[in-house]
Order: C-alpha cells, then structure tokens, then sequence
C-alpha cells in the first residue's frame, strides 16, 4: 500500500511541498546493487555482506534513548537501531512510508490516521503494533523537557487513539503542517511498548528498538557495541531492501578529533565523524563526505531574559559584532561556511538575511554608546553600574572542537565592550541547562528538514515570534507558509535572539574500504547502508 492516499487533499499536498528540500549538498540515498555475499561477487562495485566497522565519535549524551537525545553523530548511530513511522528523502525531501505504510490526513489538517505494517518486531521480539505507536507518543509527552525535540513536535496534541492493531490516529489542537517531516527523525524513533513505560534513567541505559541493527553493550563515556538484525526486513524504499550489509559495529567515543584522525588514518578506525580544521592536514588525501545540514545555523542562541541580555540593544550590537567570515576562515573548514540566515540554505523556507547581518563593529558601538553602555577602564561596557558580561554556555564534549571559534567570538565581543564568560558544563547539563531556561548565550544549531525548526529552537523567547511561529505551522498553503518563516527569520536577526555564525555540517572522514555512504533528509549517516569491500 503506498502513501499517494496520503496527498489526496490539498491540504497534504502543501505539506509534502513545505517538506521539499532545497540545494542540498553530498551524497544521497540510493537502493544500489542487491546485497551479495563475499564469496559470490565478482562485481567489486557490489556490496559485500558481512564484515565489522569501528566508528570513532567525538561524545556520549550518557544516553541511548533516541527520543531523549540531540547531538548528531549519536543520533546517527541510533538511527540504525531505531526506526521512525515516515522517511524523508534525501534527494526530494519527499515523506516516504517506513513504519508506516500509508496515511490520511483530514480535510483540516488536525488529523493524522496512519496505517502500520503487520509484519515489525522489535529486537526483544515483541511485535510492533499501533499500541505501541500510542505507548510512545504518550510517553514522549510525559518526558516534556527531558524530550526537548520530540516533545516539540507533539505540541499541542489531543492525544493518540489505537484504531485497532495496525491503525492510530494522532490529533493536534490546530493544524500542524511539519507533522510528517518531524516524524521522519529519529528523535521520533519508536522504542518497544515495555520501555516506553520505563522511567527517564531506566530509558537511558538501553531501549529495544526495530532498527537493523540491536545495541548489545553501552558503557557511558566509553563507547556501544552493535549487532545486525538477520530478520530485518521493512527499510524504506529508497533504502537496499532485507538485512544491513554489516555484521556488527564498534562505536568509541574519542572526543579529540586529532586522535580519531590518527586512528582513521592508521585503519584503527574505519570512520570517525566531524572532521575539524587541524584534522585536514593528517587526513591528507583519506575521503570526506558530506552533506549540509538542513535547519537552524550554528551561533549564539540568545535567552533574552537573562543578564544584559533583557536590553535588545545588547542583542542587535552583537549581531554586528562578528566579522563571520573570517571566524571560519580561520577556525572552521570550507564544509561550514558563513551563515547569510538564521536557517541554513539548505532548509525549506530559508530567506537571505546577510545584508541585516554585516560586520559592522562601528555600528555596534554607536548602538551601544548611544543606549548609555560606556567603556570602563579595561574596555568592558558599564550601564547604571552593570558590566556588559555575559556567559556563553557549551557542551564540554559535543563541543570541544568549536573552542577556538568560541575564543575568536570573545576576542571579537570584546572589541566592542562585551565581555564573554566561557561556560562549559558535561553535555547532559548542558541540555539541561538549556531546557529549564538556565543560560545566557547557547553556541549550537539545530538540524531538521523543515523550517519549523525554528519553533522548537526558539519557543517561548518573544511574544510576536511566538506569534508568527505559531502561525506557519497551522498555515496550509507552501508560498504563505514561507512568508510566515520568512518574518519569523527576520524578527530573530533583528532581535538578536539568533547571532549566526556558519552553516553547519558534520564532516565524515572514512578509509577508502568504507562504500555505500548515504546521508538521511536531515544529513544524518546511515550506518545501515555502509559495507566495506575486501
């Protein structure tokens, strides 16, 4: 059963238009050759099945609960463990069945009923059922913060109904436009009915999933073992249909990139994620894949009720503050140029906003001495006895390879009189932190293939975004959906609730036995593609 039933209203068809990607660089999925053995092929372009893979990924969220997570080279290595109901692929955007095989949406964009396979277990062996559908969603709901994306997606849900086994409805307030795209996920990927009932820390220690492959062993801080699924059978169409081609993979976590790519290099590892600048020259000539990431650009995310922050002339001199170009230039790679927006190019509903972002220091510290902010001795601004400080919160691990960008950001900051306070904590307090409010400025990007991302990363800061933001996802029509998203990038530059600094991406470095590398609609790897030839 396909999902063209899904589109037969108008309103569905300006969802799947919304969720059209646009421009995105690198590799996509691909069927490719059917899986042969190693000692059948004589075709060395054929995939080989069998084999293991050692991966090296910079950092551990202490978690494996897809729908608790948020760094993207962990949540790559969930996506080969957890599935989601839709797919989005790469080279369309188009939403794709997986989980599910088709879907109807209501004439008023408040309903999705969705029709399941009969045929998915998960790896405790349980079957897969629209219970489970339900038992996930709630719980997703129920974990609120602790959730942070998956429970933005579901906002303003009604609830989710078990029609019978294989059939759920899932019911919104108001019409939600991103629906699809956010399912496609894995944030949105669906854990066994047993544990979604499992309290938060329970989750975190391992959750069974119906990927292709099954988590065997996690060691917080240290690194997973993976195992493949023989009876795995219901990838999505674009994707090589029956069991993934490898055997088992090692995942390490090495938070310094120079040693992962040492260790690329000398075949201790076989892939290792997020290349940086120094990286380059020990990589030499080993291949780099990538794709952009679609969604919110990597920079300085503002809470604008905290410190200094609640003046908006704070915000806006910042925004002028930064001469973009030469902060990648100098501490990034040519994979992540400067950002023009506060959604990356490659995300539906992007608008150019360079010429409201130039490099203009001068204009920040006329804005600045104008709003009564003057020099102290040491050059850091004082207004009504308050120094112009502000703290800029990171995680320790995830972000470890952005620190000498961070140290450039605050040399910068500073020539305009702001002071800059580095604020590392471990990456799980780091999200928290995040969730509850608790920040001034927050380096990090968001990625999803849709411009409601913008909703999920910045909710809650100002009444007229909110305003606007809520408005684009009831919107059903594509052009005046892009407006919305449109007025919404601009207020966040304006306010300076968004400073951008580049567009983001995960460089991948591999050695050359590694073939099959595809990347998901939201540029996450798909280890389930990956073989190695002999």
């Amino acid at each position: 059963m396909s999902n063209l039933k899904s589109r037969t209203t108008a309103w569905a068809l300006g969802v799947a238009a919304v969720a059209m990607s646009v421009g995105l660089a690198g590799c996509g999925p691909s069927a490719g050759p059917a899986p042969t053995s190693t000692g059948d092929a004589p075709d060395p372009n054929a995939p080989v099945v069998g084999g293991s893979l050692i991966a090296d990924i910079p950092s551990d969220e202490g978690c494996v609960d897809p729908q608790q997570l948020i760094g993207r080279s962990l949540l790559s290595v969930m996506r080969s463990a957890y599935d989601s109901l839709v797919y989005q692929d790469a080279d369309s955007g188009e939403i794709l069945p997986w989980l599910a095989e088709s879907w109807d949406v209501s004439s008023d964009g408040t309903e999705y009923t969705f029709h399941l396979r009969d045929d998915v277990t998960f790896s405790d062996g349980t079957p897969f059922t629209a219970d489970s559908v339900k038992a996930n969603f709630d719980a997703i709901i129920a974990l609120g913060a602790k959730a942070r994306l998956a429970s933005s997606y579901l906002a303003g849900s009604t609830g989710t109904e078990v029609v019978d086994d294989h059939t759920v409805k899932v019911g919104f307030e108001t019409p939600n436009a991103a629906f699809l795209a956010s399912l496609a996920t894995p944030s949105m990927g669906i854990i066994s009915d047993a544990d979604a009932v499992k309290d938060q820390g329970a989750r975190c220690a391992g959750v069974s999933g119906t990927g292709a492959f099954t988590i065997d062993k996690y060691v917080k801080d240290n690194g997973m073992s993976l195992s493949v699924r023989d009876d795995y059978a219901w990838a999505p169409a674009p994707l090589h249909q029956g069991r993934a081609y490898l055997d088992s993979i090692e995942v390490q976590i090495v938070p310094e990139s120079g040693v992962r790519a040492g260790s690329v290099v000398s075949g201790a590892a076989d892939v290792m994620t997020e290349v940086n600048k120094p990286d380059l020259a020990v990589l030499g000539d080993t291949p780099i894949s990538v794709r952009s990431n679609p969604g919110v650009t990597q920079g300085l995310m503002a809470n604008p009720k905290a410190g200094v922050l609640v003046d908006p002339v704070i915000r806006q001199a910042l925004q002028a503050a930064f001469d973009r170009q030469l902060l990648v230039d100098s501490t990034l790679t040519k994979y992540q140029p400067a950002a023009t927006s506060v959604l990356s190019a490659a995300t539906p509903g992007y608008t150019d906003l360079s010429s409201k972002m130039a490099y203009d220091p001068a204009a920040a510290k006329s804005m600045l001495d104008a709003d009564g902010w003057k020099a102290g001795a040491d050059g850091i601004r004082e207004k009504d006895g308050v120094r112009a400080s502000v703290s800029l919160l990171y995680a320790a691990q995830r972000m470890a390879p952005y620190v000498p960008l961070m140290e450039l950001i605050q040399q910068q900051a500073a020539e305009i009189g702001i002071e800059f306070v580095l604020r590392p904590l471990p990456d799980a307090d780091e999200t928290t932190a995040w969730t509850s409010g608790d920040y001034e400025l927050r380096i990090s990007a968001l990625t999803r293939g849709d411009g409601d991302v913008l909703r999920t990363a910045f909710r809650g800061l100002d009444p007229k975004l909110d305003e606007v933001l809520n408005q684009q996802l009831v919107q059903t029509d594509p052009a005046a959906r892009n407006k919305l998203l449109a007025e919404a990038q601009e207020i966040i530059v304006e306010q300076g609730i968004h400073i951008p600094i580049n567009e983001l991406s995960l460089p991948m470095a591999s050695v050359p036995a590694v073939k099959g590398i595809t990347f998901t609609g939201d540029s996450l790897l798909l280890y389930s593609e990956l073989w190695k030839s002999q």
